[in-house]
């Protein structure tokens, strides 16, 4: 971020009851980031609601000029979840090691416009500084050569198994 964008952003920290007031405006900013949401009712009712509630749910938001420009959030994963449970499926003998009780880097976004200058890094380091956890998980879709993992890579996440379509699952040992 360049040193006139990191002076002017601000970055905060949510649970799950102070993130309630920005599901609007991350959903807003989802389809920038991410591509169109095909029902935003279920997007808010079902994928919102239920990260929002799960245990230690975290969000950052990221504002610049009063504008949400970018977010993350994650929570702690557990077995008996949907996506935990399709991890340990394909990560076989090494689930063990990694799945339940781990953080789940759910979500990072940046708003296009303010890309390239280091906002991903902060509210990534935001998003897990100071975490109880030995362990986090996440999923990217992008490449290996694309900018989500050369992101990761830089904080020291490894891929450490693949799901269908492509996908990538990267772990992380956290300090916790």
């Amino acid at each position: 971020m360049s040193a006139t964008d990191g002076a002017a952003a601000h970055l905060a920290v949510h649970d799950g009851e102070g993130a309630q007031p920005f599901r609007d405006r991350v959903l807003a900013l989802w389809p920038l980031a991410f591509g169109p949401v095909a029902d935003a009712d279920d997007w808010r009712h079902r994928f919102w609601e239920q990260h929002r509630t799960r245990a230690e749910f975290r969000l950052v938001t990221a504002e610049l000029g009063g504008e949400l420009a970018g977010f993350a959030w994650g929570y702690t994963g557990q077995r008996g979840q949907w996506w935990a449970d399709r991890v340990a499926g394909v990560l076989g003998d090494a689930a063990d090691a990694w799945v339940g009780g781990h953080w789940e880097f759910v979500e990072l976004a940046v708003h296009p416009e303010h890309r390239r200058r280091g906002l991903g890094g902060l509210l990534h380091d935001a998003l897990l500084e100071g975490l109880p956890h030995g362990r986090a998980l996440l999923q990217t879709d992008e490449a290996p050569d694309g900018a989500g993992h050369s992101l990761y890579r830089r904080r020291g996440w490894q891929v450490i198994g693949g799901l269908p379509e492509g996908k990538s699952v990267m772990g992380k040992h956290l300090p916790g």
